[in-house]
């Protein structure tokens, strides 16, 4: 999948200001301080929150447009994140924590551990 996102949020004191890329087969990864807008951006790319301005767009397909645009809700979507508190399984390890999404959608086991 590719990703393209350009877009402006804004939250109380934080202003986000994002462009990226994401050609297919690459990995991107988010750093920086506490309240710098990481988690927030990775909401908007999730269709958690929209976007004040501009647009985020997955292999071409617009899934956020802006306040007058197309909106595509997270739970549509074929891209996602886990949050990093307590919200995955414990007791499985990664790769069956990606599988159980995929095995919830009606993946068999093993095709879903393969994709994970």
């Amino acid at each position: 999948m590719s990703l393209s996102a350009r877009f402006r949020r804004t939250l109380g004191e934080l202003s986000l200001d994002v462009e990226l890329d994401v050609a297919r087969g690459e990995t991107l990864a988010l750093v920086g301080p506490n309240g710098a807008g990481k988690t927030s951006c990775l909401r908007v790319l999730a269709g958690l929150l929209r976007v004040d301005a501009g647009r985020v767009e997955l292999d071409g397909e617009v899934l956020d447009g802006g306040p007058e645009g197309a909106f595509v809700p997270a739970e549509e979507r074929a891209a996602g994140f886990a949050f990093q508190d307590g919200l995955l399984f414990p007791h499985l390890d990664a790769r069956d924590n990606v599988a159980y999404g995929l095995r919830a959608r009606g993946a068999p086991r093993r095709e879903a551990r393969a994709r994970a």
